[in-house]
């Protein structure tokens, strides 16, 4: 058994940049009616092979809309029921460093209803905005493409770059 990461990046989102050391990431995308699906085909294909998930990533775009905030809280309460099931996982919300005001305001909101849900879970939820810590702005778009186009299932971490 094994950890994993979890990246689930809407269409149109930023690349979160480098995410946590696990033995496996698996990224999905799609649009936002069939990305709660593909989440949870995502979830489902680490289950099957014995890993728990240590992180989930939500790269999310700039959508505000009623749609895209309600398919967005969707998938979040999905990612952090498999991070709570992990006992000590992390949910991460993560958006671009020039992230308007409306969307930073909807995600720290989604933010704070997830942290209710926790209730006495060490899980643990955070919102960043901006690319990776160590400075860079994320993958490219072709390699971003490129990993979202292969089958949902573990990836060893040295075959992201």
């Amino acid at each position: 058994m094994g950890t994993a990461a979890l990246i689930v990046v809407e269409q149109g989102s930023e690349w979160p940049g480098h995410v946590v050391d696990c033995e496996n990431v698996v990224a999905v995308g799609y649009d936002k009616e069939g990305l709660l699906q593909r989440a949870r085909q995502g979830l489902e294909s680490l289950r099957r092979r014995g890993h728990y998930l240590r992180v989930a990533v939500l790269a999310c775009n700039d959508a505000t809309d009623l749609v895209s905030v309600a398919h967005r809280a969707e998938v979040a309460h999905e990612l952090l029921t498999a991070v709570s099931a992990a006992g000590f996982g992390r949910l991460l919300l993560s958006a671009r460093d020039r992230a308007s005001m409306q969307l930073r305001g909807e995600l720290l909101s989604l933010s704070g209803v997830l942290r209710q849900k926790l209730q006495g879970s060490p899980a643990t939820v955070s919102v960043r905005f901006g690319g990776a810590s160590d400075g860079r702005r994320g993958l490219p778009q072709r390699s971003v493409r490129k990993c979202l186009a292969e089958p949902a299932g573990p990836r060893p971490m040295a075959a992201r770059s």
